[in-house]
């Protein structure tokens, strides 16, 4: 690897724990092997290479996540992103992500029709029944967390 796209990592890590910082105040970049971004409720890996290889990035956090039960995923800084985090991507496992979209919209009972849907008088955001926008920016994750234990233990009805 050339010293360039070191330091680019280095930086990228620099950026991501930033932008992090925005909800988590701690958040900084974590040396040595482990978590990459630290101070954070969750296991973050993040990558600013040249060859995409999404199966070993998963990889690489599902042998991480298995010790720590943490939700872990990837932030991948693409050729030719400048330095906003905002626009870099992220990859995380599907067995990952289930509990995070029920947690978000599972409050829906049935499927929602064009009537059901509604613009919010705060924000001005789309919603159904409430508005998630507006809702708190920090969330309780437990109920996420204890959902995605009771899937892997097939304990709740799908």
């Amino acid at each position: 690897m050339t010293q360039h796209r070191k330091h680019r990592g280095f930086r990228t890590e620099r950026v991501v724990a930033q932008y992090l910082s925005t909800v988590w105040q701690g958040a900084c970049v974590g040396r040595g092997s482990g978590k990459d971004i630290v101070n954070v409720p969750f296991d973050v890996e993040v990558k600013a290479r040249a060859g995409f290889q999404p199966k070993a990035y998963l990889a690489q956090l599902k042998s991480r996540t298995a010790i720590s039960g943490e939700l872990g995923f990837g932030v991948i800084r693409l050729n030719g992103q400048g330095e906003d985090a905002r626009d870099y991507a992220a990859i995380i496992r599907l067995e990952d992500l289930l509990p995070l979209l029920i947690l978000r919209y599972g409050h829906l009972d049935k499927e929602p029709t064009e009537a059901d849907i509604d613009r919010c008088s705060g924000c001005g955001s789309y919603m159904i029944r409430r508005c998630l926008t507006c809702q708190p920016t920090t969330t309780d994750v437990s109920n996420a967390i204890y959902l995605k234990k009771s899937l892997m233990d097939s304990t709740v009805d799908q």
